[in-house]
């Protein structure tokens, strides 16, 4: 049950970590305990700080637009709400204004994350080791 755990952690840090749209919100999030705005108030956030959030390899893959920036962020909001991110998608005003809210839950994110990471180098380690083991008794 404990490697079961350790790899559906493992799992979720590396789908975080392959999907820039995932990373670029954990990193928004991390300085943040609430966000409110549309997916183009969102994406123009990004589009401001684009360079120090965004990497190289994952421009290509980077939204163009603002509704395939909310699809994404729509893929991605499982994983996120593993690590204390809410996200919910809804509509407002008279003219119902599409509106995506993020809320971070401080503690569960840090200590969520934290876990994730250090299952993520025991798994990394375990690996390793038996791969050395392998080589010595071939």
């Amino acid at each position: 049950m404990t490697a079961y755990a350790a790899n559906r952690k493992a799992a979720i840090h590396d789908a975080i970590e392959s999907d820039c749209v995932a990373a670029c919100v954990r990193e928004i999030m991390a300085e943040r305990s609430v966000w409110t705005g549309t997916a183009t108030d969102l994406l123009r956030l990004v589009g401001d700080r684009g360079a120090e959030l965004i990497l190289p390899a994952a421009a290509v893959d980077w939204p163009k637009t603002p509704r395939s920036f909310a699809g994404r962020l729509r893929r991605a909001q499982v994983f996120l709400r593993t690590l204390g991110i809410d996200i919910s998608f809804g509509r407002e005003g008279h003219a119902g204004e599409r509106i995506i809210r993020m809320q971070a839950n401080r503690e569960n994110s840090f200590s969520t994350l934290t876990t994730i990471r250090n299952d993520h180098a025991e798994i990394a380690s375990a690996r390793t080791s038996k791969q050395r083991s392998a080589v010595s008794s071939s």
